[in-house]
């Protein structure tokens, strides 16, 4: 499995790689900024040796260090439900390995979403190894929730993996001489796109929300999208052209017009707001089902329910990017929040040599390969992005295209979210004021809520 060629020239001693992977292994400063690009992410090649995969796999004294030795290293690693058989058989993989050391790990359930609030509730008790959407790094890396990525490690994922999932891992604290990469780049598809029934419209009229809603009224079945949730109802301010970030002090800004987002909120309240074939509701429990019964024939949602959405339609699968929809009769296209899932070392891990090494595995594009066959999720590992596997995969060619009208999901306090989901969740509800005034004040409602400090 391990047969790439070198990067590391002439022979590379253990000792210096072992003293180097614990100086990428100290916890992270006070907090700072992500970084906005990442060519110092890592000192130079003349002080850090790049160690890819095959080469760690192939030494157990590089990889591990001590540990496994003399006592057994028991990990926790934490994985989406859906995802958890997979990861149990890659973390079997790894062990299998290293067979002449003492290597125990735990498969538990724990979604992305939430495995940050997980960790900072009780550090101790979660899990060394984890993934975690890039939205959630501003409040891991600055705090001292995650370690620092072995600098040997570092050094050849810059080498392989998309810029921007490079970005979003790499920090650069207050006491930082330079960027440093807090977390291993795991996917470079945390989106979302239209997923739909193709036996009951075309791909032509799923093209804008108002053919969709046309097909939807003809043929008496409904599209699903979850305006109550914050990381869908986005699409509203991002159409309208606004962006956000973080200032210093990690608080949220935004770069909002009302005159370019109400619009837009117009044009979806007028849309759903009073067509019973609109259905408001956690897509990521009932879309599957309803494509399955036909109630529904399209819905948005992440690529992570890919699999379950193709079981669902079986031969009608099929996906596409976000469609358009009519702003003061101009066609615009939706645009998204498009980010990245990551793989975070918990700085209180009794074991981080192995925790590093696991984590590493778990990102490399054996395993990113791996799981986009059996799962559907798209890697970050540029060469992968480019191939056959990705191409031919109807979800994640949706995915890649849709990134094009995207966002990036960084700059983003926690106070962002339930705001923004109160906003779409308001826009499309009939029972509400969806006069201009009353939009207007829902929008300035959601501003404060999202920049209170």
């Amino acid at each position: 499995m391990f047969s790439k060629s070198k990067k590391v020239v002439g022979t590379v001693l253990a000792a210096v790689m072992i003293a180097s992977a614990f100086a990428g292994c100290a916890p992270s400063g006070d907090s700072s900024s992500v970084a906005s690009g990442s060519e110092s992410a890592a000192p130079s090649a003349t002080e850090i040796k790049a160690i890819t995969i095959d080469e760690a796999m192939k030494d157990a004294d590089v990889a591990l260090g001590e540990e496994g030795k003399d006592s057994e290293v028991t990990l926790k690693v934490w994985a989406p439900s859906d995802a958890v058989d997979m990861f149990t058989k890659q973390c079997k993989a790894f062990t299998d390995n290293f067979k002449d050391r003492k290597i125990s790990i735990e498969v538990v359930a724990q979604g992305e979403a939430d495995a940050a609030s997980a960790l900072m509730n009780d550090p101790d008790a979660a899990a060394d190894v984890f993934g975690f959407a890039s939205d959630h790094a501003s409040k891991l890396y600055p705090d001292k929730y995650v370690a620092k990525v072995r600098l040997n490690y570092a050094a050849a994922i810059k080498e392989t993996n998309l810029q921007g999932a490079i970005d979003v891992a790499t920090y650069k604290t207050e006491t930082d001489d330079q960027p440093y990469m807090y977390s291993y780049p795991e996917t470079g598809d945390n989106g979302y796109v239209m997923f739909y029934n193709k036996s009951l419209i075309s791909a032509e009229e799923m093209g804008s929300m108002e053919s969709i809603m046309k097909v939807c009224n003809d043929k008496d079945k409904n599209l699903v999208i979850n305006m109550n949730n914050g990381f869908y109802s986005c699409i509203v301010p991002l159409t309208g052209e606004g962006t956000y970030s973080l200032d210093e002090s990690r608080h949220q800004l935004l770069n909002y017009d009302y005159a370019k987002i109400g619009p837009v909120a117009t044009a979806f309240s007028k849309l759903l707001a009073n067509d019973s074939h609109y259905v408001n509701d956690d897509v990521d429990k009932v879309l599957a089902s309803a494509l399955k019964n036909e109630t529904a024939l399209a819905g948005v949602v992440g690529t992570w329910k890919t699999k379950a959405i193709k079981n669902a339609l079986g031969d009608n699968y099929a996906a596409c990017k976000l469609p358009t929809i009519n702003v003061d009769g101009t066609d615009t296209q939706i645009k998204s929040m498009y980010g990245y899932k990551l793989v975070g070392i918990n700085s209180k891990s009794k074991f981080p040599m192995t925790s590093q090494t696991l984590a590493y595995y778990l990102t490399s594009e054996a395993c990113q390969k791996e799981r986009i066959t059996e799962l559907g999720w798209g890697p970050s590992i540029s060469t992968l992005v480019d191939s056959d596997a990705v191409k031919n995969d109807v979800a994640l060619s949706a995915m890649y295209e849709q990134q094009k009208y995207s966002v990036p999901q960084t700059g983003l306090a926690g106070s962002f979210w339930d705001p923004t989901g109160a906003f779409g969740g308001y826009i499309v509800n009939k029972d509400k004021d969806l006069s201009d005034a009353g939009i207007k004040k829902a929008y300035d409602n959601m501003v404060e809520n999202i920049t209170a400090q």
